[in-house]
């Protein structure tokens, strides 16, 4: 019965009722490592195309599937930054921000967002 715990919410323990517990379980556990792989792969992506900037330089790339922005900038203009993206999202950086860096060159920011396909 321990097995079948996984697949069952409450004490239903028709097989309809585990079938479809079974399948959103496995779904979770999909969505789960392709959550992970496209970090992953965002994160390669980033150290891939930071290499290629300079201080003030940014890229940006914004498809029906993804945004992504990347910029490098100096950190003592991180203060009071403002940052846009996609649908209206707003991000603004405190004026009283502190980094802890060794680094006192420069940082890059990415924001990204990963759009999600209806399957039909």
């Amino acid at each position: 019965m321990c097995c079948v715990d996984l697949f069952v919410d409450g004490n239903d323990f028709s097989w309809e009722n585990i079938q479809i517990g079974r399948n959103i379980y496995y779904q979770r556990q999909t969505a789960n490592k392709i959550s992970f792989q496209t970090t992953e792969t965002l994160s390669l992506l980033t150290s891939s195309l930071n290499i290629h900037l300079n201080i003030g330089q940014n890229l940006l790339m914004n498809t029906s599937s993804v945004f992504i922005s990347l910029e490098t900038t100096s950190i003592e203009s991180l203060s009071n930054k403002f940052i846009e993206q996609s649908g209206n999202a707003k991000i603004q950086i405190p004026t009283n921000f502190e980094l802890n860096s060794t680094n006192n060159n420069s940082i890059t920011l990415r924001v990204s967002r990963f759009f999600s396909r209806d399957i039909e």
